[in-house]
């Protein structure tokens, strides 16, 4: 896999203290949310957001018979979007997301017959993203499913008003996905725990009854959608399945269940009793009267993941969520990609850590990318293909990646990434923490949504054993690990995949050889999360939490020192992962917390902060300190 370019950021600084470096090559296109509007007078449409790291997303337009890019519009205030439908009358409507407070998930109307977007205000203060959209038959309203605390919107098109119809499966975080039927009753799947669809009456304001999955365990009512008298229920589990439900609405029982369905959307592959859909990357038939399913050999959608769009005569029409189109024809078997015109957009900096080749690398968010920057040079390079790395860490001279979903560990060869282990069939996601430990690679992980219990994980490259101890901490997620003579320590979140805490973060050490925890503590009382930790060069152990900074001996766990060095709302969090970074050099300790760096002294536990603000920050090989912020990319000189 060669690098798709490679440019000079910026000149490398010279001097002390703070530079920007501009941007990383860290490029993609993400289409999360897309729709098809096959009846558009002037020809068929296809709407898709493409996501931007810290500016404004774009609603793309393109023609749907040859990808012709149309137009692209920008939408204030949403940095991208799962949630995008045609109403009756041509208009489009999009859910956006952002985490940021006044801007939050909002609602915007495109009117195709005046080429403009419309931002339609906040659906729900307080509710940060909006995962679904559908409108009403009529067309008189627009419903949409939220997060973090699952709630059902109504708005009114004609006034403009929006409805709070509340939590429609109480203790759901997510209303994952909605479907409307043609008699006006809303279907809203939830998650990310009990995977269930309530079943509103015309308006929304009334739960008529909830139907329970046809499967085990926690995750997401993915996708809703009403197909004749069948609803069609796409599910996410913790263990990674995606098996799909055909419920009779008519019975109200389960008919049957598909394994292995891929798709983003269900019902836009239906054509009479035939639904298509992809199982394993190939596209297949699925009958929905006898449940035979036959394979149809199209794979060449693309990449990413596959969403059946809809019909224009005889051809279905999909993309894929890195912005391609494709097109499969019924009659001849035959099925075309089509390039993506979308233009691609800066993706946030996700991780960054220390090759072994003297250059500084880079993962992004959601598209993924590597990128490697050389600190001698100037130079930057980018390789597409790679996913969303949590963690990046040099082991024994090669470079390892933590990648999101399913906590895979990759090898980077230098042109390509080479799995070494997968973890999503036991439930894990997120391998954060990320060290070398001795003769092994050690990692934490958090878990899938809807699940408790991240992992410390320990592998060998060289042999390719591992070895899998989950729940060292009952229920939490591992964010921070450090290594010395032969002990691994760690530092968890409360949090797992859940909302709901188990009890106040802890720290611990592992004993390799033994296989055995030496000791567990709670270094912060009061604190649900901890963060990043590391050893001085005195031998000293060091956290850093959102709220404080603490030293540990190492020996027992036990909190040598602790010192606040801000507030945090703890009594309102509901996730807190990866919040801190902490390296020592130059005999001082270097911190990210709340979005800010300092310079600690050690021996007074003093903060000076010398940057405000960024997400990122990383020890690069030339010893100095690398820091990001969405897609901006800096440097922190250190001088003796």
């Amino acid at each position: 896999m060669p690098p798709v370019q490679a440019e000079t950021t910026a000149a490398p600084p010279t001097g002390c203290g703070f530079s920007n470096l501009g941007t990383l090559p860290l490029k993609g296109i993400t289409t999360a949310g897309t729709a098809l509007d096959a009846g558009h007078p002037q020809g068929p449409r296809i709407y898709s957001v493409t996501s931007a790291a810290s500016r404004q997303a774009l609603l793309g337009i393109r023609d749907a018979r040859d990808g012709s890019l149309i137009a692209e519009r920008p939408l204030p205030l949403a940095l991208g979007s799962w949630a995008v439908t045609v109403a009756p009358d041509h208009s489009v409507y999009v859910g956006g997301y952002n985490g940021t407070a006044g801007a939050m998930g909002r609602l915007f109307r495109y009117d195709p017959s005046t080429d403009q977007v419309s931002e339609l205000g906040m659906a729900i203060p307080g509710e940060s993203y909006i995962w679904s959209v559908a409108t009403s038959p009529d067309g008189s309203a627009v419903y949409g499913g939220t997060s973090p605390t699952g709630r059902l919107f109504r708005h009114d098109v004609a006034t403009g008003t929006f409805t709070d119809l509340g939590t429609p499966v109480p203790g759901d975080q997510l209303v994952r996905d909605l479907a409307v039927g043609e008699d006006g009753t809303v279907y809203a799947g939830v998650g990310a725990r009990s995977m269930k669809v309530a079943v509103l009456a015309p308006g929304g304001g009334t739960v008529r009854r909830v139907i329970d999955p046809p499967i085990e365990g926690t995750g997401y009512a993915y996708d809703v959608h009403v197909s004749g008298r069948y609803l069609l229920v796409r599910y996410s589990t913790s263990t990674g399945a995606n098996p799909m439900g055909v419920y009779d609405l008519r019975a109200r029982e389960w008919k049957d269940v598909v394994s292995d369905v891929d798709n983003l959307t269900m019902g836009g592959g239906r054509h009479g009793h035939d639904l298509y859909l992809f199982r394993n990357d190939e596209l297949v038939k699925y009958d929905l009267r006898s449940g035979r399913i036959a394979r149809l050999g199209f794979t060449g959608y693309g990449g990413g993941a596959a969403r059946p769009l809809g019909w224009l005569g005889p051809v279905l029409v999909g993309t894929s969520s890195t912005g391609h189109i494709w097109h499969f024809d019924r009659r001849t078997g035959r099925g075309k990609l089509i390039e993506s015109t979308l233009t691609p957009l800066h993706v946030t900096v996700r991780s960054m850590g220390a090759g072994p080749d003297g250059r500084l690398y880079a993962g992004g968010f959601f598209t993924g990318g590597l990128a490697a920057y050389d600190p001698a040079t100037g130079e930057s390079e980018f390789w597409p293909e790679v996913g969303q790395s949590e963690g990046i860490v040099t082991h024994k001279g090669r470079l390892y990646l933590g990648v999101y979903p399913g906590a895979r560990i990759y090898e980077w060869t230098g042109t390509a990434p080479r799995l070494l282990l997968d973890l999503g069939a036991q439930e894990q996601d997120r391998p954060f923490a990320m060290i070398s430990a001795g003769d092994r690679l050690a990692f934490g992980t958090v878990p899938k949504a809807g699940t408790h219990g991240g992992v410390l994980g320990l592998l060998d490259p060289a042999t390719g054993r591992s070895v899998i101890k989950r729940d060292i901490v009952p229920g939490h997620s591992i964010l921070g690990l450090a290594y010395r003579d032969g002990v691994v320590y760690g530092a968890t979140s409360a949090f797992g995949g859940t909302s709901t805490p188990a009890g106040e973060a802890a720290a611990f050490a592992y004993d390799i050889a033994t296989d055995s925890v030496l000791w567990r503590t709670t270094p912060v009382a009061g604190d649900l999360a901890l963060g990043s930790i590391t050893f001085d060069g005195a031998g000293r152990l060091w956290g850093l939490s959102p709220d404080t900074l603490f030293e540990l001996d190492p020996a027992t766990g036990r909190t040598v020192r602790a010192v606040q060095h801000q507030s945090y709302p703890w009594s309102t969090a509901t996730q807190v992962w990866l919040d801190t970074h902490l390296v020592f050099h130059q005999g001082f300790l270097w911190g990210k917390v709340q979005s800010k760096a300092y310079r600690i002294d050690p021996a007074t536990m003093a903060f000076a902060r010398i940057v405000h603000p960024v997400s990122n920050l990383a020890l690069g090989p030339d010893g100095h300190l690398y820091l990001s912020r969405y897609e901006n990319f800096y440097t922190y000189r250190i001088c003796a």
